[in-house]
């Protein structure tokens, strides 16, 4: 099957499930991807000023303006359980060579209903079955729940600040070990001066400047800066354990069949006293036994991670990639998760609503398709 065909085949599953159309706005202002997922993501927007001067960004995917969409729904008074399908175009730039700046996502995104764990499994099932439909046989799928990290946190009880401060890091790669590393050590006495200064930024800027140091990473000064007074506040309430940091690192490197991933977990909460964690352990494991009685195949296929998340960080709870045979482990067929918080955030809390979804992309599919063939 060429590319629309595939597109049709993936719809057509999306829409025998319910659910209304729709090809929400291509444009929308850059701070709605910005604020919830901070500037690391800036270097993959296709971003450009208005008339006025404003920074927009086209469509990056298409949960965001979906969401957006169905924020101003409710803020407009309108309730009840929601679901969209669609087929439309998005723009990120790319992470391989043969990947597109403009694609085609396939997907579907469900509001207002219930979140417990048979419905991550049923959104997990219809996404595998669009795959499937497609012609394609995933080779693996890793999964993830975002929900697991801030549990542990919580469990160690440690202080506010602290507990913020790692939160936080888990977002970012390799952020948890930093965080880590530095929490054992005090600040070099010339980063306490840029945050006893009185314009911290020009100060960072100076000190940047005379180390030849280059912002990288996509994060401006005052995210550096925030990040900096969080591990100062952090290292004043006293740093961390040694049982809080071999529970954090051990936590960190689950990678396990997702079969075993809640006794995995389980066993870890024994070794360090971390009852406090139980309930978001339980909730994983029933939604690992409801999304393998729906689809069998992710027996052998799939994985857990502890430090799997995606990018765009207002996913809040489960999240999965399909992977497919000739493809980069960074170029998922499908993926999707749960973002419980993003009405809210969209809404400037004034709406609130449950939300999963996920997408299939039938570009990376013709793909797989042409090599195996």
């Amino acid at each position: 099957m060429k590319h629309d065909a595939l597109v049709a085949v993936a719809r057509a599953v999306f829409e025998a499930s319910g659910g209304t159309p729709i090809d929400p706005d291509y444009v929308l202002p850059a701070d709605i991807p910005l604020e919830l997922s901070g500037e690391a993501v800036r270097a993959r927007l296709c971003l450009f000023a208005d008339h006025r001067g404003a920074e927009m960004v086209m469509r990056p995917d298409l949960t965001l303006p979906v969401a957006q969409r169905e924020a101003a729904r409710r803020e407009a008074g309108e309730g009840g359980a929601k679901t969209y399908t669609y087929a439309a175009r998005a723009f990120r730039l790319p992470v391989a060579p043969d990947d597109q700046l403009e694609f085609t996502q396939v997907g579907l995104e469900r509001f207002g209903y219930d979140a417990g764990p048979e419905a991550d499994a049923e959104l997990f099932a219809l996404i595998h079955r669009a795959v499937e439909a497609c012609g394609v046989q995933p080779s693996g799928v890793i999964m993830g729940d975002l929900a697991i990290f801030p549990a542990f946190i919580d469990a160690l009880g440690l202080p506010a600040v602290t507990g913020d401060l790692l939160k936080r890091a888990f977002r970012q790669e390799g952020g948890v070990r930093a965080v880590l590393d530095a929490a054992a050590r005090p600040l070099e006495a010339d980063i306490a001066a840029v945050l006893e200064a009185d314009d911290p930024a020009a100060a960072l800027s100076g000190l940047l400047s005379a180390r030849n140091i280059p912002l990288a990473g996509g994060r401006s000064l005052p995210e550096i800066i925030e990040g900096l007074q969080a591990r100062k506040a952090a290292i004043e309430a006293g740093g961390l354990s040694q049982v809080a940091r071999a529970a954090l690192l051990a936590l960190r490197e689950i990678d396990c069949p997702l079969t075993d991933a809640a006794s995995a977990l389980t066993a870890l909460v024994k070794t360090h006293g971390l009852e406090g964690a139980g309930p978001a352990i339980a909730a994983l494991g029933a939604r690992a036994d409801a999304v393998l009685a729906r689809v069998p195949a992710a027996m052998k296929t799939a994985r857990f991670r502890t430090g799997f998340g995606r990018r765009f960080t207002y996913y809040d709870g489960f999240v999965f990639e399909i992977l497919a045979p000739g493809l980069a482990l960074t170029q998922p067929v499908a993926a999707g998760g749960r973002y419980d918080g993003l009405i809210s955030g969209l809404s400037n809390r004034r709406a609130s609503a449950t939300g999963v979804g996920g997408v299939v992309r039938p570009d990376r599919m013709v793909r797989v398709r042409r090599d195996v063939s």
